[in-house]
């Protein structure tokens, strides 16, 4: 009797197993459809439009910032000024901004009227350079993400450029100190042609000083201000404009068939007469026409004649 209610209580665990084991098998099914569908959440363009290029910062370090960036907007014009609009905004400048429709194909449908509505299909491509503060690069692109339809290609880049600030530095200084050096030969020189190179020598050494304070300023500014480059276009757009139908205007304002052959019959009229006076000009050639016309005449004449007189002879001789 006892042994029922301990196969009772058995089977109940043995349930109560099962239902744990089928949870717990869930549960990782349930989170791998989660992360799976979080993967596949389509990147918003200011994702698209981020990096550590464009934010990462050193105290020990200078970056060149720069950026290339290829996408599709609405309106080419319209991204354009928000564009200009967001650069003044965050403390830069635009350095180009460029903007040119290419025509892909013309087509003409008649619409009666002696008009004609004529379809151009064209594309509108925009190119702008900008240049913000370095350290504002990432917001400029972010704001301008909204603008995005669709992102062709990017390219973010930050070159190191202290080395290259280094070298414009010393090369500064180092011209200096030449052109001292150079300065104080020419003031200690007592020969006039000595002296005389060491001041070509100095003006040499003050255009390269120049030239290096030149370079070094460009790189502070291009560590200053990143440079970005973005090129806009947008989809195919048709442009519809009337136009006269030229070959219906010009079908209705032709002349009725009888005035044409009349027309017709004049012109032949007179083409004729134009011919026969230019073959009057080689008048001299008929006249040497009709002579050897008439030379063969009386030739085949004169043959003829022969011919019939011998033959009457050849008859006499027969009958004798």
């Amino acid at each position: 009797m006892q042994i029922k209610p301990f196969c009772l209580c058995l089977a109940i665990v043995l349930l109560c197993a099962c239902g744990k084991k089928e949870e717990m098998g869930d549960m990782p099914a349930e989170a791998s459809t989660a992360g799976s569908a979080a993967n596949s959440a389509p990147v918003s363009s200011k994702e698209q439009l981020s990096s550590s290029a464009n934010t990462y910062s050193d105290s020990t370090r200078q970056f060149i910032r720069t950026a290339d960036a290829k996408f599709q907007v609405k309106d080419v014009y319209k991204s354009a000024l928000i564009i200009e609009d967001i650069t003044a905004q965050l403390g830069g400048f635009v350095e180009k901004n460029a903007i040119k429709s290419e025509i892909a194909q013309i087509h003409f449908e008649a619409i009666g009227d002696n008009k004609k509505l004529k379809l151009t299909e064209y594309t509108v491509n925009g190119a702008l350079i900008i240049r913000v503060p370095s350290e504002k690069t990432q917001d400029f692109l972010r704001q301008i993400a909204g603008q995005i339809t669709f992102l062709n290609e990017r390219t973010f880049l930050a070159q190191d450029a202290q080395f290259e600030l280094l070298k414009q530095r010393l090369g500064v200084r180092r011209n200096q100190e030449t052109q001292s050096q150079m300065g104080k030969a020419a003031k200690n020189s007592g020969n006039a042609e000595d002296k005389a190179i060491a001041i070509d020598a100095q003006d040499s050494s003050k255009q390269a000083r120049d030239n290096a304070i030149i370079l070094e300023k460009e790189f502070a500014d291009q560590v200053a201000f990143s440079k970005i480059t973005l090129f806009l276009d947008q989809p195919s757009q048709i442009n519809q404009t009337e136009v006269s139908d030229t070959e219906a205007i010009i079908k209705q304002a032709r002349p009725n068939f009888f005035y044409r052959m009349g027309k017709a019959i004049q012109s032949g009229w007179y083409s004729g007469l134009d011919a026969s006076i230019e073959l009057m000009k080689i008048w001299p050639l008929w006249l040497v026409i009709a002579a050897i016309a008439l030379l063969i005449r009386k030739f085949r004449k004169t043959k003829k004649v022969s011919e019939i007189k011998s033959e009457h002879e050849t008859k006499i001789s027969d009958v004798e």
